[in-house]
This record gives structure tokens, C-alpha cells and sequence, in this order.
């Protein structure tokens, strides 16, 4: 059996936003300190504020901040399991609100693909803007309006159906990634 786990199967730059300045732990600390402040709301409307309802605040900060990063704005996970004992090949995406499953026979694969893809920017009008107040701010956003090319690897069904299953920018891990798909399955 050969099993590949990964969060990068898409070949796309993600948010507009910067990954450094918005990413999954800061939206779970805005998510965990909106509960708070609408719990202090709804305290404060039914007793009188006391001192120990900020203690209970901040001491219930980081279980929130926690249960919003694990359960919410958890990453998806693609599971890719190559079964020569049961003649398959599972496909199973598990999202932050369900689980997506597709199994086909390892027979009806035709090849598997590495292909290069370049994403350019979307919208150069809005970048130069973007650009322009960050440098207002002495600040410079790393990488932003830039295009990217992601390196990928696809199955390929007999019947025409490509899955993505692995995207990088390094070539080299794509290409690792194929040829340790084509070793198993020519064996």
C-alpha cells in the first residue's frame, strides 16, 4: 500500500491577503475574541459587570482560540491510498465540515501527469493600489502581484478524469512525488 497525506493539492495562490498577516491562527483569535465579546455583551445585560468575568474571559481565550484553529479553520486534507491487495485507488478529501470519499480500480489508470501550471495575477489595477499603500506604510508585502507557477501531479483515468493529488512550486517534489506513484504502480 502506498498512502499520500497532504494539504497541497491545488493549484491556485490562495488569499489575496497576505498569508503573514492573515492566516488560519489569526482568524481563530478574531473568531475566539468575537465569542468573548458577545458573551461579555450578553453578561452584561442580565447582571452587573465584576472583576471576575474578565479572569473568565481570558482564561477562556485560549480553549476558544483552540477549538476555532482545530475544528473551523482546520486545512483540507487529501488522502491518496494506493491498495495493490484490494486492486484500488482511494481518494478521500476531509474537510473542516464533512469528508468526501471516491475509490476507482488501480486498472483504470491510464497515466500520471506532471504538468506545470502558471497562475498570473488577477487584478494588476488593484495590486498597484495595494502596493502603493503599503509603501505609504513603509511596509513591503513579499511575493504580492507576482505570478506563480505550481508544478503538479494528476492522475489520469482511462476515461479521461484527471484528480490532482500534489501541487508545489519546487519542481523537484513534484517530480518526486510522481515517480514514487509510477514505481508503485509499474511493480
Amino acid at each position: 500500500m502506498l498512502s499520500l497525506w497532504t494539504t497541497s493539492f491545488r493549484a491556485e495562490k490562495g488569499s489575496v491577503l497576505h498569508s503573514g498577516i492573515y492566516n488560519r491562527e489569526m482568524a481563530s483569535s478574531l473568531a475566539a475574541g468575537a465569542c468573548i465579546i458577545a458573551a461579555a455583551f450578553l453578561f452584561a445585560a442580565v447582571s452587573p459587570v465584576i472583576p471576575l468575568y474578565s479572569i473568565v474571559a481570558l482564561v477562556s481565550f485560549v480553549p476558544l482560540f483552540l477549538l476555532f484553529r482545530r475544528y473551523v479553520f482546520r486545512e483540507e486534507l487529501l488522502c491518496v491510498e494506493f491498495d495493490r491487495r484490494r486492486g484500488t485507488v482511494s481518494f478521500s478529501l476531509n474537510r473542516p465540515f464533512g469528508r468526501r470519499e471516491v475509490s476507482y480500480p488501480l486498472t483504470e489508470i491510464d497515466t500520471v501527469r506532471q504538468d506545470c501550471r502558471v497562475v498570473p495575477p488577477e487584478n494588476p489595477d488593484g495590486i498597484r493600489v495595494v502596493e502603493k499603500i503599503a509603501l505609504q506604510h513603509g511596509t513591503v508585502i513579499p511575493g504580492f502581484g507576482e505570478t506563480a507557477e505550481f508544478y503538479t501531479v494528476e492522475i489520469e483515468f482511462k476515461g479521461g478524469e484527471r484528480i490532482m493529488v500534489f501541487s508545489s512550486r519546487e519542481p523537484s517534489r513534484a517530480d518526486e512525488i510522481a515517480q514514487k506513484i509510477i514505481n508503485f504502480i509499474e511493480r
